[in-house]
């Protein structure tokens, strides 16, 4: 892989996108047991981390634990679909720049 070539990772907690460079994805990777997470949740399992002192695989488990039991609530799977549909319409704008 190599360090420029740039790459779309989804965040396997909650399946948002990015585009970013290989070895910046291998370094979250390498960091999050071997699982590509978005800033966003990065963020939440460090703060998971410190809450619980907790290790970084503990702390990926209550998160997505969390984001199961969100998952569920109608408000915030409304919101996800509006999130899948602007991805949707931002991507063609931004494949086309390329």
């Amino acid at each position: 892989m190599g360090s420029c070539e740039v790459v779309v990772a989804e965040c396997r907690c909650c399946g948002m996108w990015e585009e970013c460079t290989a070895s910046y994805v291998h370094s979250v990777k390498e960091k999050f047991a071997g699982v590509w997470v978005c800033g966003l949740c990065e963020e939440a399992i460090k703060d998971e981390q410190v809450k619980l002192g907790v290790g970084v695989e503990t702390a990926l488990q209550v998160h997505a634990s969390f984001r199961e039991m969100a998952a569920v609530d109608p408000v915030i799977r409304f919101a996800h679909s509006l999130l899948q549909l602007l991805k949707k319409k931002i991507i063609p704008i931004t494949t086309s720049r390329s």
